[in-house]
């Protein structure tokens, strides 16, 4: 799914943009909800809002029926500031700074993950009144994901007594398991492996006196097409009926799933020399997907009627030379100042991490919405 050719050609003649622009098609993103319900009809979404937190998105996800993970208070007023009851959100951190923790609760939300001793004292010394519903983020792995999550995050099997021991001397209320295997994970068998696993800590937590009975299975969901997640569903589907009755609540953070297909980024071309064309856009723009989140945006010229191509080095618009989107890449031979470029998929871990490097405004890119 993406935006077509047509829409595109006409925002640039009634509109006429002179810089690089976003058209978000939120359609899509309703039908990616939708699929989501039919494949996974007993995991509730709670939407990665540090993946993309564009407010229209965040809120027809919100009139949709989604949840959110928020990681940080920026991210938690922006929800809770569209009217979305803070029951809705998970503060999926499992490392807070002390003042933030009490701010969650100040603003009534009051479900957090932990993967430490240090996270849970944090917590017992940060709340005032009714303490928070915590949730032990476990480590679970997809060695083939694109990012590795378990070096920083997620507690290891022998750790799990002692974080279990401190949540019973802190009265600390153990109401669920967590894992997140791994962004753009690969493998479905991850996903079985870290179900039942998540069943031994949910038995070794009944031990302790506790019933937890929320399991979250993370994000790392993503596919070229955004209605076909392959063999992951069914596989998931079952284990959690294996692992799991219907006295537990599942839950999952997906973002990229939801947000990736939803945008497409159009760039001029603002300058070109033997073989090298410079667009106006940046690996300290919406390209930081290229660092931060090892992608290979895909792009096509916009009314290029010369099929013969030619290979060319594409340039970032910064004044550093290390500003290179493709060392390689092939471009029609008829691309010319004010060419636009058109990148479908480009709603994921883009302009959420855009900055203003050498004074130019990649965080304030227009956006069109259809």
């Amino acid at each position: 799914m993406m935006v077509g050719v047509g829409v595109l050609q006409e925002l640039l003649k009634t509109h006429r943009p002179s810089d690089s622009f976003y058209v978000y098609d939120l359609s899509i993103l309703t039908q990616a909800y939708e699929e989501w319900k039919r494949v996974f009809p007993t995991i509730t979404p709670y939407y990665a809002v540090k993946c993309n937190p564009d407010t229209r998105l965040v809120s027809h996800l919100a009139n949709l029926g989604a949840c959110f993970d928020c990681a940080t208070p920026a991210e938690f007023k922006a929800v809770l500031d569209l009217g979305v009851s803070p029951s809705r959100i998970i503060y999926a951190n499992p490392c807070k700074r002390n003042e933030d923790i009490s701010l969650a609760a100040k603003h009534k939300i009051t479900r957090t993950t932990f993967d430490s001793v240090c996270e849970l004292q944090k917590i017992a010394v940060s709340v005032v009144g009714p303490g928070m519903e915590v949730v032990l983020r476990i480590r679970a792995d997809d060695p083939k994901a694109r990012c590795n999550l378990g070096n920083k995050y997620g507690a290891e099997e022998r750790e799990w007594p002692d974080l279990l021991t401190m949540c019973s001397r802190l009265s600390l209320n153990l109401v669920g398991i967590s894992f997140h295997v791994g962004s753009m994970a690969k493998s479905a068998e991850a996903f079985v492996e870290a179900l039942e696993k998540a069943k031994r800590a949910v038995s070794l937590a009944e031990t302790y006196g506790f019933k937890p009975r929320i399991i979250d299975i993370g994000g790392g969901f993503s596919s070229s097409n955004v209605f076909d997640l392959g063999p992951v569903p069914s596989m998931i589907n079952e284990a959690l009926e294996n692992n799991f009755d219907s006295e537990f609540t599942i839950i999952a953070e997906p973002g990229r799933y939801f947000a990736e297909h939803v945008a497409t980024l159009l760039t001029p071309v603002i300058g070109f020399k033997n073989q090298g064309i410079t667009i106006s856009e940046s690996l300290y723009g919406a390209f930081n997907c290229i660092l931060f989140d090892h992608a290979q945006p895909e792009f096509y010229m916009l009314g290029g009627g010369n099929s013969k191509t030619k290979l060319v080095t594409m340039f970032g618009s910064t004044c550093d030379g290390g500003d290179v989107i493709y060392k390689e890449c092939e471009i029609p031979t008829d691309v010319a100042y004010g060419s636009w470029l058109v990148w479908p998929r480009m709603g994921a871990y883009t302009s959420a991490a855009t900055t203003h490097f050498n004074g130019l405004p990649f965080h304030k890119r227009q956006t069109f919405y259809i």
